[in-house]
């Protein structure tokens, strides 16, 4: 790859002879495509609005007026409708495939569940995925295209259609150095760097659904040999929106901490005090004892302090934290509001929603709600950390900010996205554009971090209750150096054992 590659990155244009397709729209791209030199065109899925053959038979009609050197076609959850994934192998072509070229390996994927608007890897897939990058480990640009999005996706509301092992998925592509990712599915052009991987949402080209009034759109994406990748969102007559520019590094960055430590920060979550489990008390006074081996200066509780919400599960809980107080922060779960649970957490604990300590600003973001596992943020807190976050930002740029919460933002390998944030994808827009160091989570018991553009993700496992999808409890050890270099580690309880998790340098590196 000596020279730039130029793609241009469409989807769900949504044709049907009804009006939910907008024909002056999808006309207008044509003509921008077909005058917008490029070497191959990446469209994203629904290409017709409910899979029927006369659908793809309008699309394949309409498709004949593109112009392009070579267009991937991906399979959408609407082109899946009424049995419309057989359809699209008749008319349209594989629903998965792969093809390498000078260098540059491009895989397509099924994402889609017939009939349904959330999405499905499933293991075939994922082990496709795999195979297809390890024989082509060598390729120098490596791109992955998909329907449904890994990450939450702003102004699209309830998170409830996403692909359920989205966090499988995007730890295939970031074991395997994929450069980019490009996805459709909710209407709305974003872009993220999630590490070294850069994931590229389109908006709609011709769909009557738009968000917040935007214009329908489509991508024009320029990826240099030094791999800056360049995303141009633009109107489906060409008006630009925005542009985004993105560099891969990929290149081993050791950790400056020369200054040392200047905070550690032990995270755990679930101790589920008032169990029935009968390890559960045992686990917990051994997670807690290789905790103070660790000498944390804060333990931060990241939700189901509690089983059940009772009092006499909370006044267990003070007995067992009462040791730690001057140094103990908790951020509710949805096990601590059953019940009365509400009334009492703040009855028996400090939730102040925002706390200081060693030059760090902690704000507490309660996401969980009484009888529910879905968590939700809300307009009105968003707004008041919004406010927050850039006040403090402006006042004190010195600070480190973190965010605790229970519900996780990021998909996590190994588990189901079954019970995420409700407006996940707005809460994420604002951490990253806001600066947010560090954001720690305790959510659906699995450690997992990443780092998406400057701000590091962090969820921790449980600690001592049997609801884990982790083969044995642990807690993290986060170490964060003068330099603002992260280290997160995973220690687990029965055997002690320490391993590292993910190494962030700070962001001024």
């Amino acid at each position: 790859m000596d020279e730039p590659i130029r793609i241009l990155h469409f989807s769900d244009i949504h044709f049907t002879e009804r009006s939910l397709f907008i024909q002056k729209s999808y006309n207008s791209a044509v003509e921008v495509i077909n005058s917008t030199p490029h070497d191959f065109a990446v469209f994203t899925g629904d290409l017709t609005q409910d899979g029927l053959k006369e659908d793809f038979q309008l699309a394949n009609e309409l498709r004949r007026k593109i112009v392009s050197p070579k267009i991937y076609w991906i399979i959408g959850n609407h082109d899946s409708r009424s049995g419309g994934f057989e359809v699209w192998e008749n008319m349209v072509g594989p629903r998965e495939f792969h093809e390498y070229n000078n260098d540059i390996l491009f895989i397509g994927l099924d994402s889609c569940i017939p009939d349904r608007d959330g999405g499905r890897f499933g293991r075939e897939t994922l082990e496709y995925t795999k195979k297809v990058l390890m024989k082509y480990g060598d390729a120098k640009l490596k791109l992955v295209g998909f329907h449904h999005h890994l990450l939450p996706i702003p102004k699209t509301g309830r998170e409830r259609s996403n692909a359920i092992d989205a966090g499988d998925m995007l730890s295939v592509l970031l074991d395997h150095n994929v450069d980019a990712i490009l996805t459709g599915h909710k209407h709305h052009p974003n872009v993220y760097k999630v590490e070294d991987t850069i994931i590229i949402s389109a908006g709609s080209v011709s769909s009557y659904k738009t968000r917040s009034g935007e214009p329908r759109s489509l991508n024009y994406v320029e990826i240099k040999p030094e791999k800056d990748i360049k995303v141009k969102i633009m109107e489906t007559d060409g008006k630009p929106i925005k542009d985004e520019l993105k560099t891969i590094t990929r290149r081993f960055r050791m950790v400056d901490s020369t200054g040392g430590i200047w905070m550690r920060i032990a995270q755990i979550s679930g101790t589920d005090f008032g169990s029935s489990n009968g390890q559960q008390e045992s686990l917990f006074d051994r997670g807690m004892k290789l905790v103070e081996k660790t000498e944390p200066g804060l333990i931060v509780h990241c939700g189901n302090l509690t089983a059940k919400g009772r009092r006499a599960d909370y006044e267990e809980a003070v007995e067992a934290f009462l040791p730690y107080s001057d140094r103990f922060v908790l951020c509710p779960g949805p096990n601590d509001l059953k019940g009365f649970g509400d009334t009492l957490l703040h009855k028996y604990f400090d939730t102040e929603t925002i706390l200081e300590k060693n030059d760090s600003c902690f704000y507490i973001l309660n996401t969980s709600a009484p009888e529910t596992e879905i968590g939700v943020v809300g307009r009105t807190i968003q707004n008041r950390l919004e406010r927050y976050v850039y006040h403090t930002r402006q006042e004190h740029k010195e600070k480190f900010h973190t965010i605790l919460m229970h519900h996780h933002l990021i998909p996590i390998p190994g588990t189901r996205e079954k019970s995420a944030l409700e407006d996940a994808g707005d809460v994420l827009r604002l951490l990253v554009d806001t600066g947010v160091n560090l954001v720690l989570s305790g959510h659906l018991g699995k450690s997992f971090c990443t780092r998406v553009e400057k701000t590091a993700f962090v969820n921790c496992n449980t600690i001592s209750s049997s609801e884990t999808s982790s083969f044995e409890n642990s807690f993290n050890l986060i170490d964060i150096s003068t330099e603002g270099a992260i280290v997160v580690s995973e220690i687990n309880v029965p055997s002690g054992f320490r391993r590292i998790l993910g190494i962030f340098p700070g962001i001024q590196t």
